[in-house]
């Protein structure tokens, strides 16, 4: 009877062993840490399945001894099985280390180690070091995407910063290579980020270091903007971002006169760097490309529209809809957060995470901040006035990398109100190849003249990059420099010569 009892005893658990490794969820896209501060962090992952998974952090590599955090999350089909939570009680300039896993068995599956560091204290000067870059469409899928395989991300990831920023289109939700069209569905715009996800330099980097999203237009779609932009459109897409990224959804701005409240969030890094993203899609005003017909150039001066073969003046209405102060990038709300931003950092340097370029290179304006003239006039008027230094705009959407100084207007306001770097893309059409499609190579030999008759310090407008942004407390300067998938700087495409990066300060 004891040998059968214990047979017996030996035959249920074995059961239930093998009905717990039936239900056992896989680890499907990795794991992601975000929004990071001082004395907290989002920690991402997902499932295969709705579970309660449990993600526990240490302040080693190891994974032993006292844990700094652990809590459970159970994961959900509406969710899309996605877990996620805010890491809190951490230390600040401190580098941690996290792992998830399945409770449902003693010994359940675990997902890849992720680790990041916290932000240090807001008076505490140190050297900070990060990365950034965007627009990465990675349809079709699986192998080699349309465009390429991300590699500007695992050499971002090699840099080894202290975070990344994802600066707008992290998705291609209505790439000209996705089957059946562009996404409409909260469904469609999670597959996007699925999609993406698949990219090995894209998952090794988010698991390496800390991510900074920033929402753009191919969240949702093509150059939208925030009041005329499809409803249900908008929250899918918003959805999704929020979903599928380490983002803290909770503290944002709230804007009624906006399709949704402004993405708005400001983070310090010690003593010596803020980040201040913007959100300049979800209250934007539509772009006056209607009403200006299209013009190439409508603000460039008339002797030179001629000589381009344009009217001397763009068609009626164009520029007072530019110049229009009621227009809007950023909302009432999200302007004045900005501003208080800007005068309220103590900061030494402050990066304005930016997904429009503010330079003024004349050419289709539309959907930049030169096609909302009066705001933007506005905004560098206030670091004027309130003598704002150190301010540097970190800027992607433009699928180039164009390097300068950003004054209100270059000949009748040409002192310099910050600095811009814009780089990019990860994979997309850059910007030479998008041009040549538009108008052949008169059209890009008027793009050129224009960057030159602007006074571009440096640009490379065919060449994937990624940003290295190097700030030394000691000498107090600010390094920025555009780097190609090799990890090589990119170097000016028109004389001089010279290497695409820049030490700015003390």
């Amino acid at each position: 009877m004891r040998r059968s009892l214990l047979f017996l005893l030996g035959l249920i658990a074995s059961m239930f062993a093998m009905t717990a490794a039936a239900n056992a969820v896989t680890f499907t896209n990795g794991v992601a840490s975000g929004d990071v501060t001082s004395s907290k962090a989002i920690l991402w992952t997902r499932v295969s399945g709705a579970a309660t998974i449990k993600v526990e952090v240490w302040p080693n590599p190891g994974l032993t001894g006292k844990k700094a955090f652990q809590r459970n999350v159970t994961t959900t089909a509406p969710g899309d099985f996605i877990g996620k939570v805010d890491a809190t009680g951490l230390s600040p300039a401190t580098t941690y280390y996290f792992r998830w896993k399945d409770t449902s068995t003693e010994n359940g599956p675990r997902s890849p180690v992720g680790t990041f560091k916290t932000a240090p204290s807001p008076t505490t000067p140190a050297n900070v070091k990060f990365t950034y870059t965007g627009d990465s469409d990675g349809f079709p899928a699986f192998g080699s995407g349309c465009f390429n395989n991300f590699e500007t991300l695992d050499r971002a990831r090699q840099e080894a910063g202290d975070f990344f920023v994802y600066l707008g289109d992290t998705i291609y939700s209505d790439s000209s290579c996705r089957p059946g069209g562009p996404a409409t569905t909260l469904a469609d715009y999670r597959d996007a980020y699925r999609i993406n996800r698949n990219y090995p330099n894209l998952s090794n980097l988010l698991a390496s270091t800390s991510t900074y999203a920033q929402l753009d237009d191919h969240e949702v779609y093509n150059d939208f903007d925030g009041q005329n932009v499809d409803p249900a459109r908008y929250a899918a897409g918003r959805r999704a971002f929020f979903d599928w990224l380490p983002l803290r959804d909770s503290d944002v701005l709230h804007d009624s006169s906006c399709a949704g409240d402004p993405i708005f969030q400001k983070y310090q890094w010690g003593s010596q760097a803020d980040l201040i993203v913007l959100d300049e899609r979800s209250c934007r005003s539509p772009d006056a490309a209607a009403t200006c017909q299209g013009d190439l150039a409508p603000t460039l001066f008339a002797f030179v529209r001629t000589n381009f073969g344009l009217p001397a003046s763009p068609p009626p209405g164009c520029l007072a809809e530019i110049n229009d102060p009621g227009r809007t990038l950023l909302g009432p709300v999200q302007k004045q957060a900005l501003k208080n931003a800007l005068s309220g950092s103590s900061a030494k340097w402050k990066f304005i995470i930016n997904p429009e370029p503010i330079q003024q290179f004349y050419a289709l304006p539309y959907d930049r901040w030169e096609g909302y003239a009066a705001e933007r006039t506005e905004i560098l008027h206030y670091i004027r006035d309130n003598n704002i230094q150190n301010v540097v705009f970190l800027t992607t959407d433009t699928h180039a990398t164009i390097q300068n100084q950003v004054p209100v207007d270059t000949f009748f306001e040409p002192a310099s109100r910050g600095e811009e770097f814009v780089t990019g893309p990860i994979a997309t059409n850059t910007f030479q190849q998008e041009v040549l499609a538009f108008g052949g190579q008169f059209a890009l030999t008027g793009i050129n003249f224009l960057l030159t008759f602007s006074g571009v310090d440096c640009r490379d407008i065919d060449t994937p990059s990624y940003g290295v942004v190097d700030v030394n407390a000691t000498s107090g300067t600010a390094t920025v420099t555009s780097k190609d998938d090799t990890g090589a700087t990119i170097t000016n495409q028109v004389g001089p010569f010279n290497s695409c990066g820049r030490t700015l300060g003390p």
